[in-house]
């Protein structure tokens, strides 16, 4: 149960144990993944595959990025957040997500958002007698996603700064957003006020004036809530200059894929 995958009611369900090179989706090793399940009867191979094709780019991306492919041959996203880093990358993709942890005991289970598990760095609300099961990442799942991951090299590197952003889309318009930044603050940082003002927006909503008076809004809601701190890897003032900039190449990525799906 640990090292499954499952979709579910449109919930998705990663179990703790599963690799972040499955995640990741690291050349031949998701292959592998499926084909050892696939050996317990091609129903449960098939079920698997279709899992395994829903899990969110984002998550994808930010799973890819986390160490090197050995590390994520043994790591895992239960692990990143028991860790409870604010610069844990796939941590910064789940709270975009909006993900729930299962967490198992004795006593039976319970269904925390990952917002609410983590209370601060390397703190969260796992009891003594618990166990993480799963990831969940709830449904309706995203049609986009976005990762973007700033280090002092561009592999094997621990997180400068960190965005993700993930959105729900319907007839060629966002219908929910969320955005996340990791290593900016005590926690991943979020802010729905911020999110909100992307909701409705269509691809002619995100494009010349209308799209730069929309970044600065964004910004601005935004800035007061980013709190970086400097320390070894590098100062608050460019973590926060980086954190706020990112929110440009958010909308822009976003505006590429709505205006490419265009019915």
């Amino acid at each position: 149960e640990l090292r499954g995958i499952t979709l579910s009611d449109g919930n998705l369900d990663i179990g703790a144990a599963v690799p972040l090179a499955v995640v990741a989706d690291d050349p031949g090793d998701r292959t592998a993944f499926a084909e050892t399940v696939e050996s317990a009867g091609s129903a449960v191979g098939s079920v698997v595959a279709e899992a395994l094709a829903a899990i969110p780019e984002v998550l994808r991306a930010a799973a890819a990025d986390l160490g090197a492919p050995a590390l994520r041959q043994r790591a895992t996203m239960a692990g990143n957040l028991a860790n409870a880093s604010p610069a844990g990358d796939t941590v910064a993709a789940l709270y975009a997500l909006e993900a729930q942890v299962v967490l198992a005991s004795v006593n039976g289970e319970r269904i925390l958002s990952v917002s609410e598990f983590i209370t601060g760095p390397g703190r969260t609300l796992l009891a003594d007698n618990e166990l993480i099961t799963a990831i969940r990442i709830p449904s309706p799942l995203p049609g986009w996603g976005y990762w973007r991951k700033v280090g002092t090299r561009r592999a094997n590197a621990l997180t400068k700064v960190s965005a993700a952003a993930s959105a729900r889309l319907e007839a060629g318009s966002i219908t929910g957003f969320s955005m996340a930044f990791g290593a900016v603050g005590p926690v991943i940082i979020r802010v729905p006020a911020a999110d909100s003002l992307l909701l409705g927006k269509t691809a002619s909503d995100l494009e010349g004036p209308a799209a730069e008076r929309l970044v600065q809004a964004i910004v601005t809601a935004a800035a007061s809530h980013i709190t970086p701190i400097d320390d070894q890897r590098s100062t608050a003032k460019y973590r926060k200059t980086v954190a706020l900039n990112l929110i440009g190449e958010v909308v822009l990525s976003l505006a590429s894929h709505l205006k490419e799906n265009q019915q």
